[in-house]
């Protein structure tokens, strides 16, 4: 698994000199990063929009976010939503999925981070007080939620955030296996901790720096010791000769470390792509598969998917492998039409609010476990 260590040069606006990840950074960097401060970071991103290599994760940067923090999940046209709202805590991860979208959606090669938290905070706060529904808000839409933690200290400090707001669940995406600052925290049931996966094959293959299956697998057990709740992520399912037999094998593997009464949710979604970011994605791997290899349809929203048929043999798969070991286990469809909900389900979420009432179903069985 690639590590912080990867990075050479962190860059740190000097309005945030004194701020709390800036101090985080200090405090745990090696002799081997080299730290400057800098005036302005539009400059510096200026020039690596310009100069910057795509596969560079060596440069970090610290600076303020002008814009908003806080943002519904970008679902696409014709698909169910899960009325998820994402926190943006920067841009750019330090692993290499080939698969990942970032790669069509950033226009420079930084890794970067937001440091003025105090203002990130006031905002969820904006969103949040007084509502009287509850917030399922999650941080890892534009970067790896844990990935930079050992070196940043951002998720710990949401953590805490969140253990005063009992009417938000915070959900820490990863794909690393970056737990140990999580684990002494008190956490007060408010956040989640999940994790993408996919078989070791795709793994090895097209999920660069990453963490092992393993490595991810005893993580999750970490953090359930530590009296968190967990999800998984089968997202992107990817269809190849064996992929039944192998995500079969995933499933168990996962409750070989975890129990289902530990699982908040567990997602599926296909493998999907914009025509721009396959482009990019046969650029940068001449021998890619993922786009070569099995047919593909253009959908409503854009992006291309495999078959109906295909999409609907391997959800239905995964649900009833899922169901054999616990039918209480809550799953469901990311970023996919309301024919293939029916098709996998045998009914179709009205809005993002029928699923909330589902989400809230699941946690309130978790939460006989706990009384």
């Amino acid at each position: 698994m690639r590590t912080v260590n990867e990075i050479k040069k962190i860059y740190i606006e000097k309005d945030l000199e004194n701020s709390l990840i800036a101090n985080n950074i200090r405090e745990r960097a090696s002799a081997e990063h080299k730290i400057s401060y800098i005036d302005d970071p539009k400059e510096l991103l200026s020039h690596f929009r310009q100069h910057g290599e795509r596969e560079s994760k060596e440069n970090l940067l610290l600076y303020s976010n002008k814009g908003d923090f806080f943002s519904s999940c970008p679902g696409t046209d014709g698909m169910v939503c899960c009325q998820y709202f994402v926190l943006n805590l920067g841009q750019g991860c330090l692993y290499d999925c080939h698969y990942c979208y970032l790669q069509g959606h950033l226009n420079n090669s930084l890794l970067s981070i937001f440091g003025n938290f105090e203002d990130l905070f006031a905002k969820i706060a904006e969103h949040t007080k007084n509502k009287n529904i509850h917030f399922r808000i999650g941080t890892g839409e534009y970067a790896d939620s844990l990935a930079l933690e050992p070196l940043t200290g951002q998720s710990t400090a949401l953590v805490n955030y969140f253990s005063h707001h009992p009417n938000a669940t915070l959900e820490l995406k990863t794909k690393s296996s970056n737990v140990e600052e999580l684990l002494d925290l008190d956490h007060r049931n408010n956040t989640v901790v999940s994790w993408s996966l996919n078989p070791k094959a795709i793994i090895d293959l097209v999920e660069e720096g990453t963490a092992s299956l393993p490595e991810r697998l005893a993580a999750a057990k970490k953090v359930v010791e530590a009296g968190y709740k967990i999800g998984f992520h089968l997202d992107p399912l990817i269809y190849f000769d064996d992929w039944e037999k192998d995500y079969h094998s995933l499933i168990d593997e996962i409750f070989s470390y975890v129990e289902p009464k530990d699982i908040c949710w567990i997602s599926a979604g296909s493998f999907r792509y914009t025509p721009s970011l396959k482009s990019i994605i046969q650029s940068r791997w001449p021998e890619d598969e993922l786009t070569r290899k099995g047919e593909m349809l253009q959908g409503t929203d854009g992006k291309y998917r495999y078959f109906q048929g295909t999409r609907q043999e391997m959800f239905l798969s995964i649900r009833k492998k899922i169901e054999s070991i616990d039918p209480h286990l809550f799953l469901y469809l990311c970023m996919e039409s309301k024919k293939m909900w029916q098709s996998t389900f045998g009914f179709v979420p009205d809005s993002g609010k029928n699923l909330d009432v589902l989400f809230k179903k699941r946690q309130n069985y978790l939460a006989g476990y706990r009384d």
